[in-house]
């Protein structure tokens, strides 16, 4: 038996489906073929009403399959087949991190503080313990907690211990927290995958950048060299590269992991920047072996400023919806470039029933413009402290 509905067609130029017009007029043509000719068309009818609804059923087939085709071109696709198709590449989809502080633990010497042992800010967010630490004879030791989603804690925020220990005095986190970061998102993990082509490559910046952001734990990179026999200044802070030298920053991983990569990848006899120098041995001798000093940067956070205008009479809670939309969309990159129109789409989307008059970003309160430049030596970071709403 055949069909009026057009079918849909694999061709040397990509896939064809019948728009839904054609796929309505095909099955009006079966019904009127089944029932003998001269059967009444109009789509107000039973038979009306029952083609129009298998015609959406076609359609949405049709959809599905042009659906699962694109998913299959690594520019648009998302999801489990993008990582699919990353698994081409030996490449996996970094994975949500957690947000991370440094607290000072004060008390008797000699006092064990177990492992998962929880600490609270001054929000309310629970922190724990990530290995157990012994507090040595100066009273004072200093473990790192963790706690899930991308949080924000200010310096000495989390000091609430959240359930008594005896020999326990006080605990003060000296530095704010390092928020945590969301899953690597599809655009992040498509402009990676397009990098890693140079994975198997050696002595480029190219090899070195693909390797480096491989690895566990790293969220962030940046590389470039200077070939040049003479110092060279690059970024928004013009940090100087030396002659013949490779700079490598990157944020998260393992300190000796980045270094024995960097080593590994950037080929032989070139200089190294940064402020972190690991000792790297070359594990293919015997004792003695032969050993590198590699540098890298690991960059200094750089506070990122927001100012909102809203127009005046917004919900009660507008501002915190705010904030938490700005910090969410928040993908500043080492050395990139971060425009304020960026965000205005997602504080819309965020406070729809808000007329947002204006976007404005700085490395300052007092100093916001449309734009601002990150220097190779810096990482941003944004905080809710630093999103001003004004309601005008």
């Amino acid at each position: 038996m055949s069909s009026h509905v057009p079918p849909v067609r694999f061709t040397p130029q990509g896939l064809q489906i019948p728009t839904e017009t054609e796929v309505l007029n095909g099955v009006l043509a079966d019904f009127n073929d089944a029932f003998g000719g001269g059967l009444n068309l109009n789509l107000e009818t039973p038979q009306g009403q029952l083609a129009s609804s298998l015609a959406a059923v076609i359609a949405d087939k049709n959809n599905v399959i042009a659906e699962l085709v694109n998913q299959i071109h690594p520019e648009y696709a998302e999801g489990v087949m993008q990582d699919a198709i990353a698994q081409i590449y030996f490449l996996q989809r970094k994975p949500a991190t957690d947000s991370a502080v440094v607290c000072e633990f004060v008390g008797l010497p000699g006092t064990q503080i177990p492992q998962g042992f929880v600490v609270q800010d001054a929000a309310g967010n629970q922190w724990a313990l990530q290995q157990e630490i012994g507090i040595p004879i100066s009273g004072k030791v200093s473990g790192t907690l963790i706690a899930a989603g991308q949080i924000e804690a200010p310096a000495h925020s989390v000091n609430i211990i959240y359930q008594a220990l005896v020999g326990l005095d006080r605990v003060d986190n000296p530095r704010p927290a390092v928020p945590g970061r969301a899953e690597e998102s599809r655009a992040e993990f498509a402009e990676r995958r397009r990098r890693s082509v140079a994975i198997n490559a050696h002595g480029t910046p190219q090899a070195v950048y693909a390797n480096v952001f491989a690895l566990d734990g790293v969220r962030d990179v940046y590389v470039i060299d200077n070939p040049k026999g003479q110092n060279v200044q690059a970024g928004a802070t013009n940090y100087t590269l030396k002659p013949h030298s490779i700079y490598v920053a990157a944020v998260g991983g393992d300190d000796t992991a980045v270094a024995e990569t960097v080593l590994r990848y950037a080929g032989s006899g070139c200089d190294f920047n940064g402020n972190t120098e690991i000792t790297v041995y070359d594990h293919s001798y015997n004792d003695p072996k032969p050993a590198y000093q590699v540098a890298f940067m690991r960059p200094a956070e750089l506070p990122v400023y927001f100012r909102i205008k809203i127009e005046r009479g917004a919900f009660i809670g507008a501002d915190a919806a705010i904030k938490q939309a700005v910090i969410n969309a928040f993908k500043g990159r080492i050395g990139a470039n971060l425009y304020a129109i960026g965000y205005v789409a997602p504080v819309v989307k965020a406070v729809p029933n808000v007329h947002v008059l204006d976007v404005e970003i700085g490395l300052s309160a007092g100093s916001m413009g449309n734009s601002v430049s990150v220097g190779i030596d810096q990482t941003p970071v944004v905080r809710a402290e630093n999103i001003e709403v004004v309601s005008v």
